[in-house]
């Protein structure tokens, strides 16, 4: 009997290791589950904002993101952006001067490209000019209608350049009965002119600050053209009698283009006839812009690919009033008539295959009318006002047209710019204001 019993236990043990093996054998026989490859997509999941204006910062929420912030490209409208810090799930990025009122936000990380979707810009308006205390006129700088002393002596701003986080003016300043051709970083003053002097344009490229102007030597206004702080007469190439003239007129006009330095004025040739004039890096004697030998004087340059475009004055030869003129590339066109009004144009700017060029016009000279506000794009022109009015700059930033000036409301002068042709007042009007000058970003 105990042998039976044993043999009863051994035969199930026998049964229970062989039914452990043959489940443990299906087991790992049977289905493997896969695994799951860890996703490596580059994706852009949300913004902290769509609306942005520059120097705002941005969060970028989304994945595979590098850890090194130098390893992310982050570009707004095709600007690069800085990226402040990262995450693989997060960036931090401040907004650049985006140049147009929407843009796609894109995030390049490797060979991976992931789009953000598209934000909405609201741009920064600047227009620099000068408004009056109760003592004397002081240059101003107004930031989208909020308005900052530069000087506060008797003093005028002329210009306007923004590179980067930087904001140059350049102007005039009166100290003891001198005034003196200045340019003002963030507010700090650099004085260019050692005899009486201004400075009507500036321009920057990196580190080089570029302004013209002119300066009283021996009796003459002579054309002055500065490149950081030290500054260089003006010659030019008089054509009627094929010799270099120094003598009365100023520099006008300054623009940076592929690194090359333009700038424009006028000079009083042999003739006693003011001529426009054009300068490349500071060749000095500079060439006569093709004009019709009359009174020609040329006020503000642009340039865009290789055209060049200078706007100013000429005479017309019959009546001998001023009429806006346009040069493009040497070749000029009138904007006004000239037969019973004067015009000027002031300021030009190109985008694309647009010209626009702002100015005024007196309409009925004989008549002792008033000068009005206008632009001309393409040669069409826009009247910005109905009353006493002048167009001193012009800028177009994305579809949006802006052009400073000046407006008299029946008291005072009042400083303002017009947004596709709607006025917008920045100056004070319990006194005199101007507007001489406007920047976008």
């Amino acid at each position: 009997m105990k042998k039976t019993i044993n043999t009863v236990r051994t035969s199930i043990m026998l049964f229970l290791s062989a039914a452990f093996a043959i489940g443990s054998c299906k087991k790992e026989n049977g289905p493997v589950s896969p695994e799951i490859p860890t996703d490596t997509t580059l994706k852009v999941s949300s913004l902290s904002s769509t609306s942005l204006h520059y120097g705002d910062t941005i969060v970028i929420n989304g994945s595979n993101f590098s850890t090194t912030p130098a390893n992310n490209t982050v570009t707004i409208n095709g600007v690069t952006a800085t990226v402040v810090s990262a995450a693989s799930t997060q960036l931090k990025v401040v907004v650049p001067a985006v140049g147009n009122t929407t843009g796609e936000v894109k995030v390049i990380a490797g060979s991976k490209t992931a789009s953000g979707g598209n934000i909405n810009y609201a741009p920064d308006v600047f227009v620099a000019g000068g408004q009056y205390n109760a003592a004397h006129n002081t240059g101003t700088l107004w930031k989208n209608g909020t308005a900052v002393t530069i000087s506060s002596e008797e003093s005028a701003l002329s210009s306007i350049c923004i590179s980067g986080n930087d904001i140059y003016v350049a102007g005039v300043e009166r100290i003891n009965n001198l005034s003196l051709a200045n340019y003002w970083k963030n507010g700090n003053k650099v004085t260019l002119g050692t005899g009486e002097s201004i400075a009507n344009c500036i321009a920057v490229n990196g580190n080089d600050v570029y302004a013209g102007g002119a300066e009283i030597v021996n009796g003459f206004d002579l054309p002055r053209y500065w490149k950081n702080g030290t500054g260089t007469t003006v010659s030019v190439m008089d054509p009627i009698i094929s010799q270099t003239v120094t003598g009365n007129g100023s520099c006008t006009g300054i623009q940076i283009n592929s690194g090359s330095v333009i700038t424009v004025g006028s000079y009083r040739n042999s003739q006693g006839r003011f001529s426009p004039w054009e300068c490349r890096n500071g060749n000095i004697p500079a060439n006569t812009i093709p004009n019709n030998d009359k009174h020609c004087f040329a006020n503000a340059v642009f340039v865009s690919g290789n055209d060049v475009y200078v706007a100013g004055s000429q005479n017309n030869p019959t009546s001998g009033l001023p009429m806006a003129t346009i040069w493009e590339n040497g070749n000029a066109a009138t904007l006004t008539a000239g037969t019973a009004s004067v015009g000027v144009a002031t300021a030009v700017f190109a985008a694309g295959n647009d010209v626009y060029v702002a100015g005024y016009e007196q309409e009925d000279y004989y008549g002792g009318g008033s000068q009005f506000a206008k632009y001309w794009k393409n040669g069409v022109v826009v009247k910005l006002s109905n009353v006493s009015s002048a167009a001193t700059g012009i800028t177009v930033f994305g579809n949006d047209v802006y052009v400073s000036g000046w407006e008299n409301n029946g008291t005072h002068l009042v400083a303002k710019y017009w947004k596709n042709g709607v006025p917008v007042n920045v100056g004070n009007a319990t006194f005199n204001s101007t507007g001489s000058a406007i920047s976008v970003r």
